[in-house]
């Protein structure tokens, strides 16, 4: 297939900038196909970026998806928009107009020299996690540091981090600038729009959602993480302690009809992977995993499965139908798992430190696409169906092709 001249070539909109929107962009990009890569957060590389490790080789997730964005953000033919969302497009006789609103960030990564003391002063107030380190998104160079990013909803606009700043890169007034609109004619369009996390708490039966004790399984991922809090270390958030026992809840929300109906397909990995790690980091802890039905679909997948449970993690099939507190004098509260063991046709109590819910994850919604035409959005990763990592990437690629295909056809296939 032969790619289509720059130079009579418009733009593809690329609407996210996980690891799908990043390789859809890069394979556009080797076709000598022009693309606007647009990410409503400050960083490239989605929600990958919150994690620890990937499976099924347990290697850093952070370095292949900071190669990939590195290269995006390098390219002449890709240009990154961060802080940007769609939200306006439209199709009419094969042209597509798309408005973008871009924000400004509160911190200017060029003036930016790392010096932490925004955060310092920012959590010397008692405002913890409002100022936070993540990946620079705009630049090849992999030993820049990474810049601070002002969550808009934690902080308070009180400008004590632009008071110490040495170079005033930093500007709380800045989150309440209004964005600027940009109208772009682009050649095509592909969703990359990726998921988000949903809080549990609709579904009462796993326990209250703020106990310090209960996670989601992505807060249980930042929270243990290497890169994490506390440095890889386990420790309950309730008391600091080293847990003796933890349970992670597959399904937690999903396949149910009152909150998300369907399987989302990666979380009996993802569990898997978090309940093997826990047991080489604490050998004597308990570790057990509640599944209705355990996916491992993917190659090497059933093996990783298999590894866990020879590792010491239990593995039990049925959902707990309760998670309650039963309170202990003289110590933090334990939690209480009340569950059926399908295999044995029991109905058990069990008691864990902590509690892990996977599965609440739901497709972010796709800006837009009802006024396009048809057959004219491309969808790929998450957004298209749960989707892990490696098949995200091969969601990308094939979006990229088959845009590729249709602009080499004169935008029709």
């Amino acid at each position: 297939m032969e790619a289509p001249e720059k130079s009579n070539t418009l733009p593809v909109l690329v609407v996210g900038a996980g690891v799908a929107g990043l390789t859809a962009a890069l394979d556009l990009a080797r076709l000598g196909i022009p693309s606007h890569l647009i990410e409503r957060d400050g960083f490239l590389g989605g929600q990958v970026m919150r994690l620890d490790k990937l499976y099924p080789s347990d290697h850093c997730a952070f370095c292949p998806v900071w190669t990939e964005g590195a290269a995006c953000s390098s390219h002449p033919l890709v240009t990154v928009h961060p802080l940007t969302s769609l939200e306006e497009l439209e199709s009419a006789d094969g042209r597509i107009a798309a408005v973008l609103a871009e924000r400004t960030p509160a911190v200017d990564p060029d003036s930016c020299v790392f010096c932490g003391l925004c955060r310092q002063t920012c959590e010397s107030k008692g405002v913890a996690g409002a100022i936070t380190l993540r990946p620079p998104a705009l630049t090849w160079d992999p030993s820049a540091p990474p810049v601070p990013v002002l969550d808009p909803g934690l902080c308070s606009r009180c400008g004590a981090c632009e008071t110490v700043c040495p170079t005033k890169a930093i500007s709380p007034s800045r989150l309440d600038s209004p964005a600027k609109n940009v109208r772009l004619e682009v050649a095509d369009v592909i969703f990359a729009t990726g998921f988000t996390e949903r809080n549990p708490s609709p579904v009462a039966e796993y326990g209250q959602p703020d106990h310090p004790d209960i996670f989601t399984a992505l807060d249980f991922e930042t929270w243990t993480g290497e890169a994490g809090p506390n440095s890889g270390a386990v420790k309950r958030r309730s008391n600091g302690a080293t847990p003796r026992s933890i349970a992670f809840i597959q399904c937690a929300g999903a396949r149910d009809r009152r909150f998300l109906p369907y399987c989302s397909s990666v979380c009996c990995m993802h569990g898997l992977k978090q309940a093997r790690w826990i047991k080489r980091r604490l050998p004597e802890a308990s570790v057990a995993l509640f599944y209705t039905d355990l996916r491992a679909v993917g190659k090497g997948y059933e093996g990783y499965a298999r590894a866990a449970a020879e590792e010491g993690v239990l593995l039990v099939r049925g959902r707990p139908g309760i998670v309650f507190s039963l309170p202990q004098e003289g110590s933090t509260p334990v939690l209480a798992l009340r569950y059926e063991d399908t295999a044995t046709a029991k109905t058990l109590t069990a008691e864990f430190d902590m509690v892990v819910l996977n599965g609440g994850l739901a497709a972010c919604p796709l800006p837009g696409e009802s006024r396009l035409e048809p057959d004219r959005a491309q969808t790929c990763g998450f957004c298209r169906e749960p989707a892990d990592v490696a098949q995200a990437v091969v969601q990308g690629a094939r979006s990229a092709a088959l845009v590729a295909a249709r602009l080499s056809a004169g935008g029709k296939l």
